[in-house]
């Protein structure tokens, strides 16, 4: 069995500056589910970041290290729980609220528009800018706090 040449190392860092690992691992597409399964409970901890690092395996020092992700904590405009992942690098965002899962990504239709959406109501758009798909969802969110849904519940749309 031969070794791997990089591995996959996934970790989240609380607010208080500890960094989590969440394992090493042969696969991106492990550490991606390992990593998107931790944060669904984000809202149960104190988080300000997860990071998903690949390691060249035999390299010394920074040059065997490429970030392939780092994603920043915020509260959700929809639900307003501290489980809304921004990635400003490759710009998208994702509440991973199981009952929520509220998004925001460039347009793979319209470069230089933002896509964004609710699942629980199929809630789809594509505005001009980041700050008007936050002002969006944001909106949605307070349509269903006057709807009578709190962010504790799980939502089932209007």
């Amino acid at each position: 069995m031969s070794s791997p040449k990089r591995v996959f190392v996934p970790s989240v860092t609380e607010e208080n500056g500890n960094t989590i690992g969440l394992g090493v691992f042969s696969s991106e597409e492990t550490a991606w589910n390992v990593l998107r399964r931790f944060l669904r409970k984000s809202h149960l901890m104190a988080l300000k970041r997860s990071d998903v690092v690949i390691w060249d395996v035999d390299i010394v020092g920074e040059d065997g290290m490429t970030v392939l992700s780092s994603m920043h904590c915020r509260d959700c405009p929809v639900c307003a729980r501290r489980t809304f992942w921004i990635d400003l690098d490759t710009f998208s965002a994702m509440c991973t609220g199981v009952a929520c899962e509220a998004w925001i990504e460039d347009s793979t239709i319209e470069p230089g528009k933002i896509d964004l959406g609710w699942p629980p109501t199929r809630f789809l758009k594509r505005v001009e800018d980041v700050e008007d798909a936050l002002r969006e969802l944001k909106n949605l969110g307070a349509e269903l706090q006057a709807a009578g849904n709190t962010p504790s519940e799980p939502s089932h749309g209007f």
